[in-house]
């Protein structure tokens, strides 16, 4: 009985170490294969991080209309026989969307005005009174909140229920006429107002249209006349988002939509975006000596190359700039502010083209929405680096939709008062961040 009951206390043993050695082999097996194929990965993946949201995000929006007696010409009173102005057109369709869209969870409502005593008032509102009021027109008589305040107590208050401001107004700067000297420091004032955007690192994003207007309008520059009937001229209006650059984005892309031509960006940036050189397509064929430095990665972030004397080399790297506001992937305005910052070569930008229907079809080059050419003529060091950069730019039209005179807009049409000047207050929050939307680096070294 000893001896059988040893015999069989040795089988079960013995049963018991195969499983565990079987079960430790798969489990060693698992996790060395999961090791070695993250460290493929990290090695060759790109730089591919971003801080662009994703389709399905939602947002909670605070949206704020002025209805002071200046905005009263862009909201006229329905009449059988009238078409809406533009600016109601486009109101209707934005608040719209806010309200019943797939993209905005919570929503808030609010009519900006001032008290009797001129500080800012922000009257919470239905959807239905704010549909009404852009439809049918403001009935009582408002006066106009000081720009800078108008901007301060809407931040706040988006700030403190974590929400995205949209701001519409005709940004006429009417300060209190025991103050002029607002007039003279608008620029640092309206920085004043918007400083929890920099504290937070929130983003602004500025559009700008214009509409047909009916009614008086109330110039900032009061003479020769304080105000003006109006039946038609187009005087700009705005819509400002302030918030978090994802949440931002949500906004602009998808609940905006269909933006006007006139759009500015200021605080917005990209740590990384998809980007690697192409050198294998017949679509953009590389000249001279030049090949990826990894002989496996799907991606190329890096390359040999050696420019001769008589053949300099030139390569194609394509990168993906789907996630950025829309008037930043023009070609126009790439070709203008995307710039090439080289060290331990002299390189220079060539072709900047788009995604065509004949690249979206070529698996390779389908991840890319635009495709920049370097060409680098000679090497001044072994390795170096090549980075391609969107420059942080304030957008032409600014200057041009600005004026120091807006007393007559039927004669200079499409101006605001010192428009650029509340710009420099807003860029002023972002002078000591980002330098570049975006940098992206591509190393390489000298072939053998």
């Amino acid at each position: 009985m000893p001896i059988t009951k040893s015999v069989s206390s040795l089988y079960l043993l013995l049963s018991l170490l195969l499983v565990v050695s079987g079960c430790y082999k798969k489990e060693s097996s698992g996790e060395e294969t999961g090791e070695a194929t993250a460290t493929v990965e990290q090695k060759d993946e790109p730089r591919t991080t971003t801080t662009a949201p994703a389709e399905s995000s939602k947002v909670d929006v605070n949206l704020y209309l002025e209805v002071s007696n200046g905005m009263k010409g862009f909201m006229p009173p329905a009449e059988a026989g009238r078409k809406p102005t533009e600016f109601q057109s486009r109101l209707n369709k934005m608040i719209s969307e806010v309200q019943d869209g797939i993209y905005v969870d919570s929503k808030s409502y609010y009519l900006a005005k001032q008290d009797n005593q001129g500080r800012p008032v922000l009257d919470s509102v239905s959807y239905s009174t704010l549909k009404s009021t852009v439809v049918s027109g403001i009935k009582a008589n408002v006066l106009g909140t000081p720009l800078p305040a108008m901007l301060q107590a809407a931040l706040e208050k988006s700030v403190a229920q974590n929400t995205v401001s949209i701001i519409v107004s005709d940004f006429i700067h009417g300060p209190d006429p025991r103050d002029q000297g607002q007039f003279i420091s608008l620029d640092s004032d309206i920085r004043s107002s918007l400083k929890l955007a920099e504290h937070k690192g929130l983003v602004v994003a500025v559009l700008a249209d214009a509409s047909s207007f009916y009614g008086s309008y109330y110039p900032a520059v009061k003479k020769p006349a304080v105000s003006k009937k109006l039946d038609g001229e187009e005087i700009p209006y705005y819509i400002w988002v302030i918030g978090k650059q994802q949440e931002v984005q949500v906004v602009t892309n998808k609940v905006l939509r269909n933006l006007p031509a006139q759009q500015a960006y200021f605080g917005f940036g990209y740590t990384t975006l998809p980007y690697s050189a192409v050198l294998k397509s017949k679509q953009f064929r590389p000249a001279g000596v030049v090949y990826c430095t990894s002989r496996t990665a799907e991606t190329c972030t890096s390359v040999n190359i050696q420019p001769q004397k008589d053949e300099p080399v030139s390569f194609t790297i394509g990168v993906d700039l789907n996630t950025l506001p829309a008037s930043m992937q023009e070609l126009a305005y790439l070709k203008r502010n995307l710039k090439l910052a080289a060290t331990g070569c002299r390189a220079t930008i060539g072709d900047i083209s788009a995604a065509t229907e004949d690249t979206k079809a070529i698996p390779e080059l389908a991840g890319y929405t635009h495709f920049v050419q370097v060409n680098v003529p000679e090497l001044t060091a072994n390795k170096g680096t090549l980075a391609l950069q969107l420059q942080q730019v304030v957008p032409t039209w600014i200057e041009n939709w600005s004026t120091e005179n807006d007393n007559d807009p039927a004669a200079d049409p499409k101006k605001t008062y010192q428009f650029n000047k509340i710009i420099d207050g807003v860029q002023a929050l972002y002078r000591d961040q980002r330098k570049h939307v975006f940098s992206l680096t591509m190393d390489f070294n000298k072939a053998d």
